[in-house]
């Protein structure tokens, strides 16, 4: 039973295997033909493409063979000149070629004027003198000039220029210009130009390792160690310091494909080379300087409004802290614009990370004009909102010490148009009296007639129940009413007992006025207007006895007394 079954196992182990390998075999077929197919496709073009060369390089190739024919022509019947010529000297003598006609025609055959060996000769002088020639050439670029460097009377080598030891004295400047060490190297050159051959030259630190070995001085191999050029010490081991040094980015990276993190300061580590052995620094002491913190000087501008105790609040430091970096910060007066200082720990090797990011914004929308016959000259009206678009950003975003210092705007993709303002701007003339050239007390409003007088007071005042407005009357029909303060129209038209009637929104006063019984209507809703403009003209429609103009005020849009809110004073009360 189990060998059955284990027979059955392989049995299916080699079936997979088997089609695994029709699979494979069947792949790589169909994908040769593609490869086939393309290599045809493009060689057919490429034939197709070159007919015009092909036929040219064809016609070429024809005339060469031509000019080669031509040549073995003329250089075969020269040659078989002196056999012809052998030939009838063996006639005229019976069939007999004496040995001094044979002579004869082997002298010309190779050193006749046409003959093989003067032939091969001036074949091979031009060919001997085109080889040499580049002979000449090709040894002429060989040679190779360098500057001959001799330090303190002793030879080194060769360098490619001057400038190669001036800067081999700066690096040699950094490798013994350590705080608190008297060691003074000397290093006086001489140069001279020298052909050189292949000889390689001298690099910069290959100069220093020469003049610090023949100085006598105590030296070690290591790595210098930079920070913007600033000389901190070599190690004998780098390895530790470079780990530290990747371990501190990587606190900074994300998974962002799109980030570039570095270092703000620019650190390196020179070649290894010869230094001076009181140069060698320890690699935990340079650690755990890297990986610290540091003070930094940082300014924080006065903005209006602030105290010195709100910007040591602020800065989460005392005013005393602060007037020892600010002398008079406690006492002097702070000015917009001012820079205060204050310090703030950083870390010692600040981190720059730069990532890509996409973010939504919204776009302003502009204003829009247009002429409108059916409002009143010095009134507009808005006709539509406006609304902001929206616009997807893509820029790269530059943080240093996670404050964002830089950022590169890449791509504008908008997302949404935004939609205009429309504002209607009147141009119909308006009636005499469009404005009433008069003021209010503060914080009350114009009488909206011109002239009249109050002909009944409202509710509160005594007059009949449910008048919640003051009636000012001894006007003519079509009079100017007038704006009682600057406002919106929130209403304008007919309403049942008050006729054609329309409300205005005061925001600088908190109160709404509305005016009754007009004639007509000279605004519409939503229309921006000021105080002392015609709204309307005076009429009675409604429930009116009278032309005169019903004068409401709502708070809140509950009814109020107008009589404490309208400077009705030097105008009569006539009460019946």
């Amino acid at each position: 039973m189990k060998n059955t079954e284990h027979n059955s196992f392989l049995s299916t182990v080699v079936t997979a295997v088997s089609l695994f390998g029709r699979y494979i075999t069947r792949t790589i077929y169909i994908f040769l033909c593609f490869i086939g197919k393309g290599i045809s496709t493009i060689t057919k073009g490429i034939w197709n493409l070159s007919r015009r060369f092909r036929r040219w390089g064809v016609k070429q190739l024809k005339r060469f063979g031509e000019f080669i024919v031509r040549i073995i022509v003329k250089a075969r019947a020269k040659l078989l000149l002196p056999f012809k010529e052998a030939a009838r000297a063996r006639a005229k003598n019976g069939g007999r070629l004496s040995f001094k006609d044979g002579f004869s025609i082997v002298g010309k055959v190779l050193f006749g004027k046409n003959g093989v060996v003067v032939t091969l000769f001036n074949i091979a002088i031009p060919v001997f003198s085109i080889f040499f020639l580049l002979s000449v050439i090709t040894y002429s670029s060989s040679l190779n000039y360098a500057v001959k460097l001799t330090v303190n009377g002793q030879f080194l080598g060769y360098i490619e220029s001057e400038q190669v030891f001036l800067d081999a004295q700066e690096v040699l400047q950094d490798r013994i210009s350590i705080f608190g060490s008297d060691v003074n190297v000397k290093a006086e050159p001489s140069y001279s130009i020298e052909q050189i051959g292949y000889s390689d030259t001298l690099n910069k630190y290959q100069i220093v390792d020469l003049i610090l070995r023949n100085s006598g001085v105590s030296l070690d191999y290591g790595y210098g160690f930079y920070i913007n050029d600033r000389f901190y010490g070599a190690l004998l081991d780098s390895t530790k310091v470079k780990e530290t040094l990747d371990a501190l980015l990587d606190e900074y990276k994300t998974n962002d494909e799109s980030e570039k993190v570095a270092f703000v300061d620019d650190i390196r580590f020179d070649e290894p080379g010869l230094y001076l052995s009181e140069s060698i620094i320890d690699e935990d002491w340079l650690i755990d300087l890297i990986t610290g913190k540091r003070q930094e000087a940082m300014y924080y501008e006065v903005e209006f409004g602030d105290s010195s105790l709100y910007i040591a609040n602020l800065l989460g430091l005392s005013v005393s802290e602060l007037e020892l970096m600010n002398p008079g910060f406690s006492t002097e007066d702070l000015h917009v614009g001012d820079k205060i200082k204050y310090s703030e720990e950083v870390p010692y090797l600040s981190v720059s990370i730069t990532r890509t990011e996409v973010y939504n914004v919204q776009s302003n929308y502009s204003t829009e004009t247009y002429n409108d016959n059916t409002i009143y000259e010095g009134s507009s009206r808005k006709m539509r909102e406006g609304e902001y678009g929206e616009n997807r950003v893509t820029a790269d975003v530059t943080y240093v010490n996670g404050k964002e210092t830089n950022r590169t705007v890449k791509q504008v993709t908008v997302v949404k148009e935004p939609v205009s303002e429309l504002i209607a701007i009147g141009t119909r003339p308006t009636p005499a009296g469009t404005f009433k050239d008069e003021t209010a007390a503060f914080g009350k409003l114009l009488w909206p007639a011109n002239g009249g007088y109050i002909s009944q007071w409202t509710q509160w005042d005594g007059g009949y129940s449910s008048h919640v407005g003051i009636d000012i009357a001894g006007i003519n029909y079509g009079d100017p009413v007038y704006a009682g303060a600057s406002g919106i129209v929130t209403f304008a038209g007919s309403y049942y007992g008050l006729g054609n009637y329309i409300e205005i929104y005061h925001p600088d006063l908190g109160i709404t006025s509305g005016y009754a019984h007009n004639s007509a209507i000279y605004v519409t809703v939503g229309q921006q207007v000021s105080q002392g403009e015609c709204i309307a003209g005076a009429g009675q429609t409604g429930r009116a006895y009278g032309v005169h103009i019903h004068l409401a005020v709502k708070v809140n849009g509950v009814n109020v007394n107008p009589r404490n809110y309208l400077d009705y004073s030097g105008h009569p009360i006539n009460i019946f």
